[in-house]
């Protein structure tokens, strides 16, 4: 029986290349099992983050929705202040400064009404859709019109004559504003002013805010003074003694701007206070609001 010859390859493959190829299947394995674990720490943390925007979000949800709470309340105030006001400034316009004073005569020389405030401020209208930072730029607006009515109301209620113009404890009214029987001619006239009666230099001050309009002398008047309240409001102080006040200088509320006196044509020591609205005399006592006053 014949034999059979067996062959055998036999490759030779150096050591080196073999711990590279090792190691190289090592160090993949490592990468990818490493590469595994950032992915899974990375998608974690992308989670946690989203969980944690997620509840900013709804935190930022709910302060909104407080905010436009606050606002709706806000909004509802601002509208009872600002009706107040409007009404306030219709009232004004209805009856003027004399604030509930008694009513006018037919004679020429009074003042049927005391305007001294006009206009009127209209809301501009909210939508109910709008956004947030609409309401609020809307709330600022009418914030900012409310302070101006305020402002106005300040500077009306500082010049508006409210005060005896006299600075003395001790006085008396001589002759009130309507018709008298002259104490010159003893024949009936108008008196188209309060006349208030103290001692001789007795400090006269201004009943509100005001410029010096007129600083002179009259036969009838004497030496008179004039302010300029604003608003065509106008006041007049004669039979003075002398002034403490010079032409265009501006006084406010309480300030001596003179002193009694007994020059013009007087009887004697006095202050004849004069109260000029729009162009016409107003009676004085409709301006005069001190609690002590003594009529």
């Amino acid at each position: 029986m014949p034999s059979v010859s067996r062959w055998s390859l036999v490759v030779s493959v150096p050591r080196l290349v073999i711990y590279v190829f090792v190691g190289i299947l090592l160090l993949s394995w490592a990468m990818v099992g490493f590469g595994g674990y950032w992915g899974i720490s990375l998608y974690q943390a992308y989670l946690q983050l989203k969980e944690e925007k997620n509840a900013q979000l709804t935190q930022k949800e709910m302060e909104l929705d407080a905010l436009r709470l606050t606002m709706k309340r806000i909004q509802r105030d601002e509208k009872v202040v600002h009706d107040a006001l409007i009404q306030e400034r219709k009232r004004m316009m209805e009856g003027g400064l004399g604030q509930g004073g008694m009513p006018a005569t037919e004679d020429s020389h009074m003042v049927s009404k005391d305007v001294l405030a006009s206009g009127n401020m209209v809301p501009p209208a909210k939508s109910e859709h709008a956004s947030i930072l609409d309401q609020a730029r809307g709330l600022q607006q009418n914030m900012e019109e409310l302070l101006e009515i305020i402002r106005e109301r300040r500077e009306l209620l500082n010049s508006t004559p409210s005060i005896l113009p006299l600075d003395a404890q001790s006085y008396r009214i001589t002759s009130r504003f309507g018709w008298r029987r002259s104490p010159f001619t003893g024949l009936k006239e108008f008196h188209d002013g309060l006349d208030i009666g103290a001692p001789l230099g007795t400090p006269i001050v201004a009943p509100g805010e005001g410029r010096v309009r007129k600083v002179g002398h009259d036969r009838h008047l004497g030496r008179y003074l004039q302010i300029d309240h604003g608003r065509r409001c106008i006041t007049t102080y004669a039979h003075l003694s002398g002034f403490n006040v010079t032409l265009g200088q501006k006084v406010k509320r309480g300030e001596v701007i003179a002193y009694m006196g007994n020059s013009g044509r007087s009887t004697g020591s006095h202050l004849h206070y004069e109260v000029e609205i729009k162009g016409k005399l107003a009676n004085p006592n409709h301006y005069i609001h001190n609690p002590s006053v003594q009529y």
